[in-house]
């Protein structure tokens, strides 16, 4: 199947593969009922529930519809953060298959709709554009995968700024300055830590220097983040 998707990449062009497969449209797909119909179930969690966990056989694929799902490494290294429209459990198409990761809920609910992996692995396998949406799914993976290594070769305060940009845009909502964000609660400081390979005391003294920046505010519970300060700041320092 790998060759396959490699020959399809090949032909379409990546940037319009990556364009027209990406994965609301994938989502499109799986609920088209006119080739291998496919039925899935709405299903809330609740914040600290698990939807997957390693080293179990694994055969639900969760497509976000809203709340925040964090990947842990061995339920205690947050390694990635997953949210509306993204897909989980469908990296390994093989029926059993153990994931890598823990997926917890870290929002107050999340909200997914769950398919058994057998039937979206008929749709997949049985059509051309099912192909084409689980190449970009698993490149999609990849990339975060790969910039996650590459945040980790950043010094201390780039990474710091980086992280609280790419989740504040990604997780967080908009004040009323369109200049600034609300980081997403949901994220803690120790999660910040262990997504950046930083111990909490890292995080601490990183974030105190750039409240003394004015480049974000504590307000009781939450940060506001104001993206142009840290933009102009990342662009100094890196």
């Amino acid at each position: 199947m790998k060759d396959k998707e490699t020959n399809m990449g090949l032909l379409y062009g990546e940037a319009s593969i990556s364009e027209g497969f990406n994965e609301v449209k994938f989502r499109e797909f799986i609920q088209d009922d006119l080739i291998f119909p496919t039925k899935g179930v709405k299903k809330n969690y609740l914040k600290q529930e698990i939807l997957i966990q390693d080293g179990t056989d694994e055969n639900d694929v969760y497509f976000i519809e809203k709340g925040i799902v964090a990947a842990t490494l061995d339920g205690k290294i947050v390694v990635d953060f997953f949210a509306e429209n993204d897909v989980i459990g469908l990296s390994n198409l093989t029926l059993g298959s153990s994931p890598d990761y823990i997926f917890t809920v870290i929002s107050d609910e999340v909200e997914v709709t769950r398919y058994r992996k057998e039937d979206l692995i008929e749709k997949i396998m049985n059509t051309q554009e099912g192909y084409l949406y689980h190449y970009v799914h698993m490149k999609n993976m990849t990339n975060r995968l790969l910039a996650r290594q590459e945040l980790w070769r950043l010094p201390t305060e780039e990474r710091v700024i980086l992280v609280l940009l790419e989740l504040g845009k990604k997780y967080g909502k908009e004040a009323e300055d369109k200049d600034v964000l609300c980081f997403p609660k949901q994220i803690s400081k120790g999660m910040i830590a262990q997504y950046t390979n930083f111990n909490p005391n890292t995080i601490t003294t990183v974030l105190q220097k750039l409240h003394e920046e004015d480049c974000i505010y504590p307000v009781r519970s939450s940060i506001f983040v104001n993206t142009e300060k840290l933009e102009t700041k990342l662009r100094a320092i890196s």
